[in-house]
């Protein structure tokens, strides 16, 4: 091979190696902007998920009250059957029944 031969493949390897390059940073730009696209999306499961989560508390909250609400409806049903049952004997002991 002669200078001129080895100088011709040394430029096209150069001009390769250049185009290369610029492609791999074409590349690069797209996966950073494909990055940030994913970590938006992120964001916005997390908030999703802070949702969630306060909607999970309120549910609780609302448990705990709906539970408590029954007892004191148990509490009362109890308290009118035993006045109810008192009453009956109170008439039945006064001849009313």
């Amino acid at each position: 091979m002669t200078s001129e031969q080895n100088d011709q493949i040394l430029q096209a390897i150069k001009e390769l190696h250049d185009q290369m390059n610029v492609g791999f940073a074409k590349i690069d730009k797209r996966f950073e902007e494909v990055d940030k696209r994913f970590e938006k999306i992120d964001k916005r499961f997390e908030e999703v998920d802070r949702k969630f989560e306060e909607v999970d508390k309120r549910f609780d909250a609302m448990d705990e009250k709906m539970n408590k609400l029954q007892a004191g409806m148990d509490i009362i049903a109890r308290k009118n059957f035993e006045n109810e049952t008192e009453i009956y004997r109170v008439k039945k002991a006064i001849g009313q029944q």
